[in-house]
């Protein structure tokens, strides 16, 4: 029963489903985000963010709340920023559509745009990777059990429009670069995830520490992303804005309350309260952990495969470590457990490990599923989280031959 069910992710159809599949979540987003643009959005502080840079008016509250970006990542929205959002979002969310419909139409359009570009990124990006580690020309992909797996994370992202798809699918293309030895693109790759998420961070230094090609190329990298800003016409005010942001994100890097779905809310959840001064430095050495593994993922595994593995890695430890991490930003880190699960079922591995990667991917879109959001919020997806950093962890530690995981590179199989 199971090996039939499982056939149907690799017949010759396979990508026309996955496709389908993705053409309904596109078409269910951009609905909502047509006729329900203030509901369950964050990309209101996107655009107030885009109208107040493009006015010399300040982005950033100090308050460790709104936008919570560098600078930078408003040039991401503001093409798609037709219409200014109304500044009192709960009134307007109470008019009838009727009143509302032509008066913002161009705030629901430049929705619509936005999120096709998002979602047609992230969906391209996991299209890519699946494709990359196809076997043969005429082999089915895994873009389909991948798409299956990877999707409940990514739904209620696709539907408030967060910038963490645009994260997730940088980190993708940016191991794919990296498999295909393009390094100018890993850098460009790397560096719009940052302006995306300032998050993006972690990946860069991961990869830039690895890979000595990177080395040379990221500095460039770096003054690039430094210019970008400065295509307002004031230099000033950018760099008010710089230190402003400055100010912002340091504020926000100690969240009041228990709000985050991060390991120290986890502990929070269940009477364990640690001061955010003595997580620093659990966060620190984790940090070093994660490199650490990621250089031996380096060093063991195929060339094609390791970025995946090291992405992998940096996407757990944000998911775990990183004290502002939503529920919505588990996007980023579904798309690796989804791969590397399709990679024991296409070799017929019905191992624990397996259904305990799908486990995972289930997990991972638990704020989709209703009440159960409600029992596990804030404690839950963490907890799944830190399980991957550990399976990850293992596969790291662990001889090539001991595992018995198939993770196969687009030039043949590589035991792990």
């Amino acid at each position: 029963m199971i090996d039939k069910f499982i056939a149907l992710f690799w017949s010759p159809k396979s990508d026309t489903y996955a496709k389908r599949i993705w053409l309904l979540f596109f078409a269910i987003v951009v609905v909502l985000a047509f006729f329900q643009p203030a509901q369950r959005n964050i990309t209101h502080h996107y655009s107030r963010a885009a109208y107040n840079w493009w006015n010399s008016e300040n982005m950033y509250s100090l308050k460790g709340q709104g936008f919570l970006y560098f600078p930078q990542s408003v040039l991401i929205y503001t093409p798609f920023a037709w219409q200014e959002f109304p500044k009192n979002l709960k009134k307007f969310n109470k008019e009838p559509l009727s009143q509302t419909l032509l008066p913002t139409l161009g705030l629901r359009l430049g929705e619509v745009f936005y999120r096709a570009f998002s979602l047609g990124l992230f969906g391209w990006a996991i299209w890519r990777m699946c494709r990359f580690f196809q076997v043969g020309a005429g082999a089915s992909s895994l873009f389909c059990i991948v798409t299956v797996l990877a999707l409940p994370a990514s739904l209620t992202a696709g539907r408030n429009g967060q910038f963490n798809m645009l994260l997730a699918a940088s980190m993708i293309f940016a191991a794919l670069c990296v498999s295909e030895k393009r390094w100018w693109a890993v850098t460009a790759w790397l560096f719009f995830g940052v302006i995306a998420k300032p998050l993006g961070l972690v990946p860069l230094l991961l990869l830039g520490a690895l890979y000595r090609p990177l080395w040379g190329r990221l500095p460039v990298g770096l003054l690039i992303f430094a210019a970008i800003s400065f295509v307002h016409y004031d230099p000033n005010y950018v760099l008010d804005q710089w230190n402003m942001c400055i100010k912002q994100v340091t504020v926000a890097s100690i969240p009041p309350g228990n709000n985050f779905d991060d390991i120290a809310a986890m502990f929070r959840t269940f009477g364990f309260d640690l001061p955010d001064k003595k997580w620093f430095p659990i966060r620190a050495g984790f940090a070093l952990i994660t490199l650490g593994l990621a250089w031996r993922f380096k060093r063991i595994s195929a060339e094609q495969l390791a970025p995946f593995l090291v992405m992998a890695l940096a996407a757990a430890y944000l998911m775990v470590f990183n004290p502002r991490t939503e529920t919505v930003s588990y996007i980023i880190v579904a798309p690796y457990a989804a791969l590397f699960a399709a990679f024991f079922f296409r070799e017929k591995f019905f191992t624990p490990l397996a259904w305990a990667l799908v486990f995972l991917c289930i997990g991972f879109g638990s704020d989709c599923y209703g009440d159960i959001y409600k029992i596990t919020r804030i404690w839950f997806k963490p907890l799944l989280a830190s399980i991957f950093f550990v399976i990850l962890a293992y596969w790291a530690v662990k001889k090539s031959s001991s595992v018995g995981l198939f993770l196969t590179s687009a030039n043949g199989a590589k035991t792990l």
